[in-house]
């Protein structure tokens, strides 16, 4: 009987060690992380919020975001928010500002071969694209 115990348990563990290995190995077959190209202007009011809510939506999917965060040339606040939540984490935020809509086309142009969500944070129906809206 303590012999049965053993080779159940036996196989358990190594079943469980397989499915470790497995996933150790194809670890490649990962989702690359998605990118949002945020375009903002005087979103000062409810920047942090998009920012925050987003990071928080994709750590509890478990899926990794890039956020860049365009500025069209905001008078108020949006920058100095946005540049320092990058700042905390500067391997998944960019701020840049957006001088002219050639500038727009070339940097989506540098993403042509990633998942891109692009959204006008200003345009109503376009915000139902962020997660923290659905």
């Amino acid at each position: 009987m303590l012999v049965g115990l053993l080779l159940i348990l036996g196989s358990y563990g190594s079943a469980i060690a397989l499915v470790h290995f497995c996933h150790s190995v194809f670890r490649w077959n990962r989702k690359k992380p998605l990118t949002y190209l945020l375009i903002t202007k005087n979103n000062g009011l409810h920047m942090e919020w998009y920012l925050r809510s987003l990071l928080l939506f994709s750590w509890f999917k478990g899926r990794k975001v890039n956020v860049l965060l365009l500025d069209e040339g905001s008078t108020d606040d949006t920058v100095a928010i946005a540049s320092r939540l990058a700042a905390d984490r500067p391997n998944e935020m960019q701020v840049m500002k957006l001088e002219d809509s050639a500038l727009l086309d070339d940097i989506i142009a540098c993403y042509e071969h990633e998942e891109v969500v692009l959204v006008r944070l200003s345009n109503e129906p376009e915000m139902q694209k962020l997660p923290i809206a659905q």
